[in-house]
């Protein structure tokens, strides 16, 4: 390849050299010759000699300018081949260059470069990697250096040891000293990471006792213990790469390095402990724990005593918090199981004979305590409780010794059988019977916990655990039938008889007792069969008869759930199927049945969560709810009652919102959907039965269903049911086949009156239509569309939808033979529509797709007045939103058409104001402007509606983007232009609509253009509450342009309207959310250069304070905020203006 020749390249060098050049040329400079260098057209050797006065001058700043732009160009071809001679003398130049503290900083980035070199390519050899660690140990001085050239030192140390340790294994201790010197009073976070990470690695190449490791380890950890625990200053967008919890995983991690450190961490972490600051407190329970993994057995049992006492301190230390107390248990449990030694009850007898823990147990087992008296007694009895569970579960042999120790104590003190009779017959003589010890009752629970643990790890090979002649399954084992009693008395007993108080604290740990003996692994549980299913018939008997009292129903209800999960976890067959006989079928059946006591709610709740423990039960509890909607549709139409319509209602909502999802994510659901589907065709075929759910409210809810059921089914299902409903609107309508595929026909040529049952029929049709996947072929298609056309002029939404749909997937799919067919009468349909809202126009709009046609049928046209305009150009919307959705250049037809009639003062004023259906739930008076700017928001947003993933919509990548940079520039124009402020309004409410709308960044890049009109908009939206929701939307945007850098300097530009405009918001009386957003913006503000913000500090300070008497607490917090900022930005501005005044 041909060299370039040196007049094109050495400017280069020249440029890099100069120090008055800006630092975009040096970088410029740099990569161009680079570049040069990677494509061959420059040789190195070329490039150094022409290099060579500015590599070897006597003038210091051009020496280290050349020799910094050498190491910057070896980095930057790392993966360009060099020769071993090319490589050697580089090696040799940089490593010279090391004792030239004035050129340090280019000879620290060529060695780096150096030694990132991979052996494919050409790398340092091993000899110059010695050279290069002995001649940096003795020339440079890290920490007298600046912060970016000590962490370039690091660097390298840190290559050195990760990619070529044997070059530093025969280190000898000066050399570890000099390491150690460079990393002493390290202050840089970015630095200090990897100034640990050599630590690290260091120690670790010296295992042996006799090696440096081993020598040095106290004075290492001198220079390590100075930071610990780690303090960390720097504030949030700094530029730092490292976090707080990054420096404490290093400098942990360089802790855990060598078992050598240990004489010297564990006592420093033990007297953290007993700082008073939080931080020191968790970072030293947090090493405590690891260090003790690291170290062993071996070295941490002189510790044993020691850790012991000071985790108890902190977890029984009633000042601690609660994540304190965690992280220390945490630990515990940590060194109970890292602890072992040759003396097995070295560390249980530590706990166990505790004189602290044997008189907390004392005291727990004497009467005096039988009942808590306090918080504080709570607090130490779980503490109590954690720390003897921690144990147990360690071990089997642990476990065993617990239960040995005091279980049949605990169960004892919780009372006997004859104890357990006494009660039930206190309670029938309605007499208070003896208090019960709750100290003992929750200990043995928790000890319960620890046996079922201690089982989870060995449930496959239990017989050796049954079989041992002392084993803590054997002393479960003759306690279990007293315990049983005793905790089901409590459920049954105490939920009645004890304090308020105290109740919950007895029920919850009663129930959690019984949980946990029910959720045993088959194969290793004490409990028998019939115990078992005792438990299960209790719960179910509390679920059923004892809704009232709602904490045990709930109780009841998530151990359950809990029992039937741990039976899917397990494949406990036989459990399976007692739970299933006892516990699924008596619950889910409270579904299907319409006359009883216990709340619908609550019948669903309880199905659902019983659903959740397993996929049979999900399908079982979807099954109960297919046959309860039917039979409750059938119960409907026999007698009428307005409270089978709700019922009904409520069962579809609990199955489309919270069943079949669930099925979803586990598979399952077609088969299920298909069934369910085609039953309620069965049950809506007929139009008596439609016309009385539509009076009843409860065609909605079946329409949701339905496109629910059909979204999940394969194509093949959704044939069968869509083909089906087909087969059903033909014999209903007598559908004249031949002229449907022609022509459309006109609104009143099919169906002349469009009963409440027939448009129920349709509307089930289209929720089916909504559901359907683009391979799914739709019957008769031509006519389908026909026929939901003429119900779309009728101003049926539910058609509007359907026709959204098929134009969004078929449309232009060439897996159909009418593709072409659908182009045509989708501009015929327009065309009405378009023709239908213009019916009662004086004049006409021009427009491509709004001429006359052959096929027109004009009785359309002049039957405006009888149409639901505002349902029309909603129905335009939704088309419009399908095309858009998929890219197809059509819905620029629709959009101008609303544009227009927004700019059209004629055609407004001809059409009244208020219409029969408002569109989107507004007022009865909701204007023809609001419902054409509203179709905008149709188009643009996302719904749940239809048109979405859910239902298999087509969607182009970047459609709202695309949208959004077609419509702004004919927006602006228009707004521009616009004089008449009821149509300037109307615009601006439409373009607020794509604005908020539109990907906040595609908002951003187009901020210069549109900062103004959204801040008008805003000023102007804010006087109507009906554009409450709207105004929120813009201000959301508004905020996202204030955090971001081009439109912060969009903001700075126009500022003075800007918080005018805000500070009026802080006032706006419809929406608090309005408010509290307005204020964030002022407070975002503050940050903004002084100069500009200056002078509107009054404005914004006496809004804050009017904000200040605002009726919501939120706004109040943020309104105090909003003005201290202010305040104390503008004093220190102050403050600074009187520095600069000169001394008279």
């Amino acid at each position: 390849m041909a060299r370039v020749p040196p007049v094109e390249w050495v400017p280069h060098v020249e440029a890099y050299v100069d120090v008055s050049r800006p630092a975009a040329q040096h970088s410029a400079s740099v990569d161009a010759l680079a570049a040069l260098v990677n494509k061959d057209k420059l040789t190195l050797f070329d490039l150094v000699s022409k290099m060579d006065m500015y590599l070897t001058t006597t003038d210091h700043i051009v020496r280290s300018r050349g020799i910094l732009l050498l190491g910057e160009i070896l980095s930057r071809i790392s993966f360009k081949c060099l020769d071993v001679n090319t490589i050697t003398t580089l090696s040799d130049f940089f490593i010279s260059r090391l004792s030239d503290w004035q050129a340090i900083r280019g000879a620290l980035v060529g060695c780096l470069a150096l030694l990132h070199r991979k052996q494919g390519v050409g790398c340092i050899v091993i000899a110059d990697v010695k050279r290069l660690v002995e001649s940096f140990l003795q020339n440079v001085p890290v920490q007298s250096l600046a912060a970016a050239d000590r962490k370039l030192c690091f660097e390298i140390l840190s290559c050195i040891l990760d990619r070529y340790p044997e070059a530093v294994k025969q280190m000898d201790g000066e050399q570890l000293y000099g390491i150690c010197e460079a990393i002493d009073e390290e202050k840089d976070p970015e630095c200090l990471m990897l100034s640990f990470h050599v630590v690290e690695v260091v120690m670790k190449l010296f295992p042996d006792p006799s090696g440096l490791a081993a020598q040095f380890a106290g004075d290492v950890f001198e220079i390590l213990s100075k930071y610990f625990p780690v303090y960390f200053t720097h504030g949030v967008g700094n530029g730092l790469d490292a976090t707080r919890e990054d420096l404490s995983r290093a400098l942990m991690h360089a802790f855990c390095s060598t078992q050598y450190f240990e004489p010297f961490v564990i006592p420093l972490l033990l007297d953290k402990l007993a700082s008073s600051l939080p931080l020191a407190k968790i970072d030293s329970l947090k090493y405590l724990d690891n260090c003790i993994r690291f170290y062993g057995a071996d070295r941490m049992v002189r510790h044993a005593s020691a850790v012991w006492y000071k985790l108890k301190e902190v977890i029984f230390n009633l000042s601690s918090d609660q994540l304190l107390i965690s992280e220390a248990l945490n630990c515990l449990k940590t060194a109970i199981m890292y602890t072992d030694s040759s003396d097995k009850d070295l560390f249980i007898n530590l706990i166990l004979l505790d004189e602290d823990i044997v008189n907390k147990i004392r005291s727990v087992s004497s009467v005096e305590k039988s009942i808590l008296s306090s918080l504080e007694d709570l607090a130490q009895l779980h503490a109590l409780g954690s720390v003897i569970s921690i144990l147990a579960e360690s071990s089997t042999y642990f476990c065993t010794r617990v239960l040995q120790e005091h279980f049949a104590h605990l169960v004892d003190i919780v009372g006997t059988k004859a104890d357990y009779e006494s009660r039930q017959l206190n309670n029938c003589n309605g007499s208070s019977s003896a208090p019960v010890n709750y100290g003992a009752l929750y200990l043995s629970v928790q000890l319960l916990s620890s046996c079922r643990e201690v089982a989870l790890v060995s449930y496959k090979d239990c017989s050796s655990v049954k079989l041992a002649k002392e084993s803590w399954w054997l002393i479960l084992e003759k306690k279990l039938e007293q315990l049983i009693h005793l905790l089901r008395s409590f459920i049954t007993i105490a939920s009645r008889s004890m304090q308020p108080m105290l109740r919950q604290e007895y029920v919850s740990c009663a129930v959690k007792g019984l949980l946990t003996l029910a959720t045993f692994p088959e194969q290793c549980s004490p409990l028998p069969a019939n115990a078992y299913e005792d438990i299960l018939l209790m719960f179910t008997s509390i679920i059923i008869s004892k809704f009232e009292n709602v904490d045990l129903w709930r109780l009841s209800l998530k151990a359950l759930t809990s029992i039937g999960s741990s039976i899917a976890e397990f494949h406990d067959s036989e459990r399976e199927v007692v739970y299933y006989r006892t516990v699924v079928d008596k619950i889910v059946s409270l579904v299907e049945s319409y006359d009883t006591s216990m709340p619908l709610s609550l019948r669903l709740e309880a199905s659902y969560e019983i659903g959740t423990a397993g996929l049979n039960y999900m399908l079982r509890v979807a099954k109960s709810l297919e046959v309860a909607v039917v039979t409750n549709i059938s119960e409907s139409e026999a007698n009428g009652r307005m409270e089978c319509a709700e019922h009904v209602a409520h069962l579809f909502e609990c199955y489309s919102s919270r069943v079949l999802p669930w099925l979803l994510t586990s598979g399952g659901v077609n088969e299920l959907a298909l069934s369910f589907a085609l039953r309620l065709l069965d049950e809506t075929k007929d139009l008596t039965v439609l016309d009385r759910m539509s009076s009843q409210g409860l065609l909605d809810s079946l329409m949701t269903g339905m496109k629910l059921l059909v979204g999940v089914c394969t194509e093949e299902q959704q044939s069968l049911i869509v083909q089906k409903a087909y087969c059903i609107i033909s014999s209903m309508f007598s559908l004249p086949l031949k002229l449907m595929t022609d022509r459309l026909l006109a609104v009143d040529e099919l169906v002349p009156s469009h009963s409440v049952p027939e448009t129920a029929l349709i509307s089930m049709f289209s929720s089916i239509i909504v559901g359907l996947r683009p391979q799914t072929p739709v019957p008769d298609m031509m006519v389908t569309i026909n026929l939901l056309s003429v119900f779309l002029l009728n101003g049926k939404m539910p058609a509007a939808y359907a026709l959204a749909s098929i134009f969004n997937k078929y449309l232009h799919n060439p897996e159909f033979s009418h593709e072409n067919q659908l182009d045509k009468i989708l501009d015929d349909i327009l065309e009405r529509c378009f023709l239908t809202v213009l019916a009662n126009s004086c004049s006409k709009i021009s427009h491509s797709s709004a001429g006359t046609s052959d096929d027109v049928n004009f009785s359309d046209v002049f039957s405006g007045n009888k149409l639901s305009k505002i349902n029309i150009l909603s129905s335009l919307a939704w088309i419009g939103k399908g095309l858009l959705m998929r890219g197809d250049e059509k819905v620029k037809d629709i959009s101008m058409f609303l544009l227009k009639i927004l700019c059209s003062d004629e055609i407004l004023a001809s059409i009244p104001s208020h219409q029969e259906e408002p569109y989107g739930g507004h007022s009865s008076d909701t204007s023809l402007t609001i419902c054409v700017a509203s179709a905008f928001h149709v188009m643009m947003s996302d719904s749940e509606m239809c048109l979405n993933k859910k239902f298999h919509a087509r969607i182009k990548p970047l459609y709202k983007q695309r949208f959004f940079s077609i419509l702004m520039p004919i927006f602006l124009s228009k707004i521009k232009e616009t004089t008449a402020v009821t149509t300037k309004l109307a615009l601006y409410r439409a373009f607020g609509h794509i604005i908020s709308n539109a990907p906040v960044p595609a908002v951003i890049t187009e901020a210069h253009q549109i900062l103004l009109v959204m801040v008008d908009s805003l000023a102007k939206l804010s006087f109507d509450i009906e554009d409450k929701d709207l105004v929120y939307s813009l201000l959301l945007v508004f905020s996202g342009m204030l955090m971001d850098e081009k439109g912060k300097e969009c903001i700075l530009d126009n500022i003075q309207i800007t918080i005018s405009v805000l500070t009026e918001l802080v006032s706006y009386p419809h929406l608090m959310v309005v408010r509290e957003t307005a204020l964030q913006c002022l407070v975002a503000f503050s940050t903004l250069p002084h100069s500009k913000i200056y002078p509107m500090r009054r404005k914004v300070v006496q809004a804050a304070i009017k904000a200040l008497d605002d009726k919501k607490r939120a706004v109040r917090q943020v309104a105090v905020r909003c003005r201290q900022t202010w305040i104390s930005s503008c004093l220190r501005w102050d403050l600074w203006i009187i520095c600069q005044v000169p001394d008279v």
